[in-house]
């Protein structure tokens, strides 16, 4: 009967041992998560409140998009006009290799726009009381919340390590992905031109 309390002790010794190391890493999880929660906290305060009416606007935008609605060109613009600007204040007056971070973002916005052509390739464009109509779709609201949170997500990382506008690898995956994610607009953009100019003609 003895001989069988090594073992029970060892067992019991094990499921302590496993125990306690349990409730560390419980501890460690927990005090990570306030760690976590605390820098989300402290960016998210510290954000400007234009920022939170652009995303407002975008979402409302975006949500009006998908269902069928008259096409205007004008309005078409101003989304990918506010990102261009916002990048573009960055771009010139921070980093410090604007010039190659410039041609990254014309040539990578410029094969945004092709990819959107190919995303809008079955759009739909109709004629109601003499009114180019366009399809709803949710492709634009993607788009829109897409630049969003890349653009605001890059821009963080830049507050938090302004080191950054100084590396040159950086400054070109900034023009990269930026250009890239506005020229996604475009797409949508050049197919209401074409519908325009062949159901209005």
């Amino acid at each position: 009967m003895f001989s069988i309390l090594p073992h029970v002790s060892t067992t019991i010794s094990f499921y302590v041992l496993h125990a306690y190391n349990k409730n560390i890493k419980r501890k460690e999880v927990a005090h990570y998560m306030s760690q976590l929660l605390n820098i989300i906290g402290q960016i998210l305060s510290h954000t400007p409140i234009w920022v939170w009416v652009i995303l407002i606007v975008l979402i409302k935008r975006g949500m009006a998009l998908q269902t069928d609605s008259p096409v205007s060109l004008a309005k078409s613009f101003i989304m990918p006009a506010i990102f261009i600007l916002w990048g573009l204040d960055t771009i010139v007056t921070k980093f410090h290799h604007p010039l190659y971070l410039l041609m990254a973002y014309v040539l990578c916005l410029c094969l945004g726009a092709c990819v959107s052509l190919y995303i809008y390739r079955n759009k739909r464009f109709y004629i109601q009381n003499t009114i180019l109509m366009q399809s709803g779709s949710k492709i634009p609201l993607i788009i829109m919340i897409s630049n969003f949170c890349i653009k605001y997500c890059l821009n963080v990382l830049l507050s938090t390590h302004p080191s950054l506008y100084s590396v040159f690898g950086f400054n070109l995956i900034y023009g990269v992905i930026s250009g890239f994610t506005v020229g996604l607009f475009f797409g949508g953009i050049m197919q209401s031109f074409r519908a325009k100019s062949r159901l209005l003609a």
